[in-house]
């Protein structure tokens, strides 16, 4: 597994709009053939699409090498649209607690999906694309810098643009500031660190995907720059063998647990051919992705990309959509229940290993 747009938690780095995650499957010897017959001859220690995609001869090769792979379920792209994942997560953080207080399951039927689509597309219209940016702005500095200044910061702008708003901006800012009103700066202090950054929610969601092609045990081989070698303790939980087996979700959204993860290595890209392929994917999945948020992209570059068929490798995305009803969501019968899994489950593990066992 590898990463483009890598930044960790400031999902607003101008420079980096989109956050894409790719894994492979590919063999050592499959990665010696196609480097034999499409990187035969490059310069450097390894592949990267930063230095390659700046040239056509090097953009023609990436070209020829995602043409040769796709089709092969060998890749897989996970692609997030930063600006609205880091609104997604002041819905996960803040508002779904906070109605799960009062017995509200925001997940249900992808409700918490519905909200960051509506706050997203209404607040741009409603206000401007500079409002909501404001306001995630503050959002980012507040998770990061856990101090009172922010946490009063944040939600007194949105209390300031509640009052001279108009209703229908009134109706969406009201979910926000009662998260904040409900759960206060405990919630806060007690988030873990790192909550913003997506690498987590990407490394699973992946690790589902190759767990239900496989009941042999996955070897995880992700590049030791991520932001996951950080968050260790935490992956280990997710990915311990004692968790129970469970399939829960809908159709297409299916959630597996265990991860059935043997063992994870972090290590660096120029020992591995596969991490120096999915740096390729990400980059050209990267360009690509800039295409359809108006920002500057090699056309023609872009166009073959499209053409090659890049978009098959797609596994999933975290990208505002206009849509709110959970049929054309694809999420009608969805629900929280695998957040309470997990909850359970760690508290079960934490159990046991206090008592040694």
């Amino acid at each position: 597994m590898d990463e483009s747009g890598f930044t960790g938690e400031d999902l607003l780095h101008l420079e980096q709009p989109v956050f894409v995650h790719v894994s492979t499957c590919l063999s050592d010897e499959e990665c010696a053939a196609l480097a034999k017959d499409h990187f035969s001859g490059v310069q450097g220690d390894e592949l990267k699409h930063k230095r390659l995609g700046r040239r056509p001869n090097g953009q023609s090769r990436i070209l020829d090498f995602v043409n040769a792979v796709v089709g092969k379920d060998k890749f897989t792209i996970w692609l997030c649209h930063n600006e609205f994942t880091l609104l997604t997560y002041l819905v996960d953080l803040w508002v779904e607690p906070s109605m799960y207080k009062h017995g509200i399951d925001l997940y249900k039927d992808g409700g918490s999906v519905a909200l960051s689509n509506m706050t997203y597309y209404c607040l741009k219209v409603f206000q401007s694309d500079r409002f909501l940016r404001g306001h995630l702005e503050r959002f980012q500095r507040m998770m990061r810098f856990r101090t009172p200044q922010n946490y009063r910061k944040f939600f007194a702008m949105l209390h300031r643009d509640y009052l001279r708003t108009d209703k229908r901006t009134k109706d969406i800012l009201v979910f926000y500031l009662g998260a904040g009103m409900e759960l206060g700066y405990d919630l806060l202090a007690r988030t873990p660190a790192r909550a913003l950054d997506p690498a987590l929610t990407t490394t699973v969601s992946t690790c589902m995907h190759w767990r239900k092609r496989t009941d042999a045990p996955l070897r995880l081989i992700h590049d030791r720059s991520s932001n996951l070698s950080k968050d260790k303790w935490l992956w280990e939980r997710i990915a311990s063998a004692e968790i129970e087996n469970v399939v829960l979700g809908i159709p297409s959204h299916e959630v597996v647990y265990p991860l059935n993860v043997e063992e994870t290595e972090f290590a660096d890209s120029h020992t591995h051919l596969q991490l120096q392929f999915c740096d390729l994917v990400a980059g050209a999945c990267a360009e690509w992705a800039r295409r359809f948020m108006d920002l500057p992209h090699d056309e023609g570059y872009v166009s073959k990309l499209e053409d090659s068929g890049i978009k098959e490798l797609n596994l999933s995305t975290i990208w505002p959509a206009p849509e709110v009803d959970p049929e054309a969501l694809g999420m009608k019968g969805w629900s929280g229940e695998h957040i309470e899994f997990l909850t359970k489950q760690f508290a079960e593990i934490d159990k046991r290993r206090a008592r040694g066992n």
